[in-house]
């Protein structure tokens, strides 16, 4: 699978996910909805959100970026840290939900989103360089 391809069907998906959160939202009054009608708004938020971060970060990481690194490095960096956030969101949503969203809530949870993306940090890869000939002006 080319990047044009993964981008594209990355997209793809994120439109789709966000329409369907949006069929969601409109069409079930949450006074009446059972465990279904929020696991299916809270699965395609979630599922929006890691694709709408993804993309960004990785179109920001492909034009921004100071090291050439492969671009499968790009999509795993972008997609660990879209998944993260997502999960911060979600479950910052969860917790307003059954009100338990509180200062000492949101900093347990930013302190657990901080350590896996700490983790995620620390993980060194092998820096491989690329060979470039020398050349010698004298």
């Amino acid at each position: 699978m080319t990047i044009r391809q993964f981008i594209t069907i990355m997209v793809f998906g994120t439109l789709m996910c966000w329409s369907g959160w949006g069929v969601v939202l409109w069409n079930i009054d949450p006074y009446e909805a059972g465990v279904l009608s929020f696991l299916f708004f809270y699965i395609t938020l979630f599922l929006a959100l890691t694709g709408t971060i993804s993309t960004a970060l990785y179109t920001v990481y492909h034009f921004f970026g100071d090291v050439q690194v492969p671009v499968f490095r790009y999509v795993q960096k972008s997609m660990g840290y879209g998944l993260i956030v997502s999960s911060l969101v979600v479950f910052i949503i969860l917790a307003q939900m059954f009100r338990l969203l509180n200062v000492w809530s949101i900093s347990l949870l930013v302190l657990i989103a901080a350590f896996f993306i700490s983790l995620k940090l620390s993980r060194r890869r092998p820096y491989i360089p690329t060979y470039e000939p020398e050349t010698n002006r004298f």
